[in-house]
């Protein structure tokens, strides 16, 4: 149960950490954008501009397992981020579901941090990319957040785009679990 929720935590804090590093103001007038997610790291996400005339937010589609790392590490850094910080808001940009909400949110104050957050610390391995489309990618990986928690969990990360972003949607301990559903069902909106 803990492991589950840990897992489930970590897949959030990477969701807000890619929600917060999106970038913003203006439209880029190229059909994309190449974003440096992860800030010191030398590989890049090429993600979809915001204009309202391209169709490459809704046809790029995650290819490599480096690129789903950077994503994965941005969401849970976002996750953990937010709750060290009691920050909603910031759960709100990695999360894709009221209940990964309000699971952060019961974690203020609660969760245990042997240091601030950083997305450095976010460490990721065993990745293999189970399933990927334009809307919908399913990676499983081991996280390791030694830097500022104990521990590492591994599972099945399903992330989905809402809007221009990606969010975290689901945990699964088993690489044969129904996270199929998951990649089908209709976003909820988040209070």
């Amino acid at each position: 149960m803990i492991r589950r929720l840990i897992a489930g935590l970590v897949v959030v804090g990477l969701a807000i950490g890619v929600w917060a590093l999106w970038p913003r103001g203006e439209p880029d007038p190229s059909p994309t954008t190449t974003v440096n997610a992860v800030g010191s790291s030398t590989t890049s996400i090429r993600v979809a501009s915001r204009t309202t005339g391209s169709t490459a937010a809704q046809t790029h589609v995650v290819t490599t397992v480096e690129e789903a790392e950077e994503i994965l590490r941005a969401l849970w850094f976002g996750w953990f981020e937010g709750i060290y910080n009691q920050d909603e808001e910031r759960i709100k940009e990695v999360v894709g579901s009221q209940t990964a909400l309000d699971s952060a949110e019961a974690q203020f104050g609660v969760m245990e941090f042997s240091a601030p957050p950083t997305i450095e610390q976010v460490s990721l391995s065993g990745t293999e990319l189970l399933f990927s489309n334009a809307e919908c990618f399913v990676a499983w990986a081991t996280i390791d957040l030694s830097g500022f928690r104990e521990g590492s969990s591994s599972g099945v990360h399903v992330i989905r785009r809402r809007d221009y972003a990606w969010v975290s949607v689901g945990l699964w301990d088993m690489k044969e679990d129904l996270w199929q559903q998951d990649c089908e069902s209709q976003l909820e909106p988040l209070s």
